[in-house]
């Protein structure tokens, strides 16, 4: 008899302790739990993160109507969702339910149901995670991503903007540049044309003699003369052009050659020799070649007139091009000029600096010089002495 005796004095302990330890669990879990009764709408059960989540004493809200935690859709703020019988009525998840603490203050939560049947009524028990705080980031980086992407198209516009005008400070400045080539422009025009000139009177003279080889001589001359103006005036157009992102595979020896063009009678009739040594082993590289002439021009018109302040005739300009290893190659431009006072040389690449006389130079060659560069992954640096002359 003394086994089934101890039956009877185990077992009410065993559930007394088992129902005691599942309440405790109920009401110390951490999410918010409600047992609502599905055919009247009453909360019959809340435990304390319940309370401390809608604000309520448990008086005050046990054996009340679920809905009094919610608002009405009109007063449902934007992003989330009104609460709906048919939440408790079936098993399932919902996210961004308004609830509507007991202080008036709205709170986002996830709602995550179970139904099931108890002490004879089918009740749905329901845990509640307060997501306010998440919801507030989404909101927040929701506005952030807004701003930012607002930025960016404003930035974009700026770069546009940007772009378009250093496109016109390049044209600008080729126009500054042939303002100063001018004369020896003229004088390159005007050497052939006088030949042109020249061998079509001597062939007209020749010509009432009947002397048809000396004409066929003379008109050759004219021909070749004609050609030589023309190769001028397309080499000025083509420099002139807008040529922004005509970017091909260029020897910069040839592009070298091609800008001392202009100015060569300019040096001879100053007498400034001008030497050039370029290596063999020299790349081709990727690259503008009219705005990089632009900056060959810059340069030697710079070290031109860096001559004349100090020489006022004769002088030397050294051109050298060499490899230095697989990945860059150095153009030197150096003059045997005054040189660069130390107080200067920090600004000689800011737009509109000059140390020139008034109507001599606006001051935009080196800056527009240092922005051509840097598209071609390039940089300039300058050495100069004052009275030892200057290096680019």
């Amino acid at each position: 008899m003394g086994k089934p005796l101890a039956k009877l004095r185990v077992a009410p302990s065993a559930k007394v302790n088992d129902l005691e330890h599942f309440e405790a669990l109920f009401d110390q879990a951490n999410d918010s739990i409600l047992v609502i009764d599905i055919e009247s709408g009453r909360i019959t059960s809340v435990n304390k993160a319940s309370l401390e989540l809608t604000g309520y004493l448990r008086q005050e809200i046990e054996d009340q109507n679920v809905e009094m935690l919610f608002p009405r859709d009109k007063l449902v703020p934007f992003q989330g969702k009104a609460f709906s019988r048919v939440y408790i009525e079936t098993s399932g998840f919902f996210e961004d339910v308004v609830l509507l603490r007991r202080d008036g203050y709205p709170r986002f939560v996830s709602m995550s149901v179970k139904t099931m049947d108890l002490n004879k009524r089918h009740v749905a028990m329901c845990i509640l995670r307060d997501v306010t705080e998440k919801k507030n980031m989404e909101r927040d980086l929701i506005t952030k991503h807004s701003e930012l992407r607002n930025a960016y198209v404003e930035l974009e516009k700026a770069n546009g903007e940007l772009k378009s005008m250093q496109d016109q400070l390049v044209q600008t400045g080729k126009l500054a540049a042939l303002g100063e080539l001018a004369a020896g422009i003229a004088h390159e025009l005007n050497q052939p044309l006088t030949a042109v000139k020249g061998f079509a009177q001597e062939a007209r003279s020749v010509l009432k003699i009947g002397n048809t080889a000396k004409v066929a001589e003379y008109l050759d001359e004219v021909v070749d003369a004609g050609v030589k103006m023309e190769k001028i005036i397309s080499h000025l157009r083509n420099f002139t052009r807008k040529s922004t992102e005509d970017f091909v595979m260029l020897d910069i020896r040839e592009v070298i050659d091609e800008s001392l063009v202009m100015l060569e009678k300019q040096f001879k009739s100053r007498g400034i020799e001008v030497e050039r040594t370029y290596a063999k082993d020299v790349p081709k590289i990727f690259g503008n070649p009219f705005q990089l002439e632009q900056v060959f021009i810059n340069l030697a018109t710079n070290a031109r007139d860096a001559i004349d302040a100090k020489h006022n005739g004769g002088g030397k300009v050294v051109i050298r091009v060499r490899r230095l290893d697989d990945e860059m190659i150095e153009v030197l431009f150096s003059d045997n000029g005054g040189g660069i006072p130390e107080n200067v040389k920090s600004k000689i690449f800011n737009p509109f600096f000059t140390t020139k006389e008034v109507g001599k130079g606006m001051g935009l060659g080196l800056s527009i010089s240092y922005g051509i560069l840097s598209k071609v992954n390039a940089s300039i640096l300058v050495e100069s002495s004052p009275g030892k002359g200057t290096v680019f």
